[in-house]
């Protein structure tokens, strides 16, 4: 098999990797999903137990977390080539470049058209750029047509982390929202996540509408969010008082795959019901 040099930014080197790699061991989410788009499932070795997009990703070996690997089963499945994201993963891809595997760290986005980045440098480090230069353009087209749907609607974003966590402005969920028009209260902050957003923020922004995404291991009811945020003082708001609370999917705004594009279409659309516009 032949081998190919790319320059890996993150490493600051070039990365040895396979012209057609059989053997793919993908530990993020999106990056995993972009694969299955691509066409590439039968080459995937294994995924991170987060990997659930599609729901046969959720059939593939798991080798481990965002943050910890298992080296003794991902060496069993000899992979040719482990695909990670940067930030938070760079730790993993030291200790497996230690090991002796091929990795390729895949930026994350801090952007939404960085999503669409993402899914050509997958299609650029598996040899599958035209398919994935079709995919980006398609969900470019469909994105260009969300710009400033939701012109001047004041949007509040929250997920469950453990916690309550907000984007902050460092962030592809800010970027998009904005991009669609939005206002958010916390865009400008230069952080990607804001642990804890203050609610006196949150009540001097006062949001139209609510869009509360949370873990997919544990489920909330649109009566535990109320709960949550009248316990933390916010009860007053607008948007809580009349019912304009969006309780999205697991993995929807924060999952930062090709299926993202299609879940702001879907949000917008939601976001102009509830608040008696038409869609």
């Amino acid at each position: 098999m032949g081998k190919v040099r790319l320059y890996s930014e993150y490493l600051g080197r070039e990365v040895e990797v396979p012209e057609s790699p059989e053997r793919i061991v993908s530990l993020s989410p999106a990056i995993t999903e972009t694969l299955y788009l691509l066409g590439l499932e039968d080459r995937i070795a294994g995924v991170s137990y987060f990997c659930h997009k599609p729901e046969r990703a959720r059939e593939k070996p798991k080798v481990g977390s965002y943050y910890k690997v298992e080296v003794d089963k991902l060496s069993s499945l000899s992979p040719d080539l482990v695909l990670t994201t940067t930030g938070a993963q760079m730790g993993v891809v030291e200790t497996l470049v230690e090991k002796g595997f091929t990795v390729f760290p895949v930026p994350l986005p801090v952007s939404i058209h960085g999503v669409l980045d993402e899914i050509v440098t997958v299609g650029y480090v598996t040899g599958r750029i035209g398919e994935a230069r079709r995919l980006a353009r398609g969900l470019s087209q469909l994105l260009s047509r969300l710009a400033g749907s939701l012109e001047g609607v004041r949007l509040y974003y929250e997920v469950f982390l453990g916690g309550p966590v907000t984007a902050g402005g460092h962030s592809y969920i800010s970027d998009a929202l904005e991009y669609m028009g939005a206002e958010t209260p916390f865009s400008r902050e230069r952080v990607t996540w804001i642990t804890n957003p203050d609610p006196s923020r949150i009540k001097e922004f006062n949001p139209d509408a609510i869009l509360y995404e949370p873990s997919p291991y544990k489920r909330f009811t649109l009566e535990d969010v109320r709960r949550d945020l009248e316990k933390r003082g916010l009860g007053g708001l607008e948007a809580l008082r009349t019912g304009r609370i969006l309780l999205l999917e697991p993995d929807t705004l924060a999952h930062y795959g090709p299926s993202l594009i299609e879940d702001l279409a879907k949000i917008a659309e939601r976001v102009k019901r509830v608040l008696g516009e038409k869609a």
